[in-house]
């Protein structure tokens, strides 16, 4: 684990992909149906972060592996 928290500018963009259960009725029966859902990765997401130097490496709960740029590109706030 990271010993401190991720700044959350590195997160801006990336998303956190999961599902939801939902009860339906199906021919009688209630049944549990995984709807997907995807919202926008917050600190509390992050398992664990690497500094790179240039770049940080940042593993999610649900399973994805970014690597994120510390320097701003160049379309960045147009």
């Amino acid at each position: 684990m990271a010993e401190k928290q991720i700044d959350a500018k590195y997160l801006k963009g990336l998303k956190f992909r999961t599902s939801e259960a939902k009860k339906v009725k199906e021919d009688g029966e209630e049944k549990v149906r995984h709807t997907p859902v995807e919202r926008d990765l917050t600190t509390d997401d992050v398992l664990d972060w690497k500094d790179k130097g240039d770049s940080v490496t940042v593993v999610t709960k649900d399973g994805q592996k970014y690597n994120v740029s510390k320097t701003p590109s160049k379309t960045e706030g147009k």
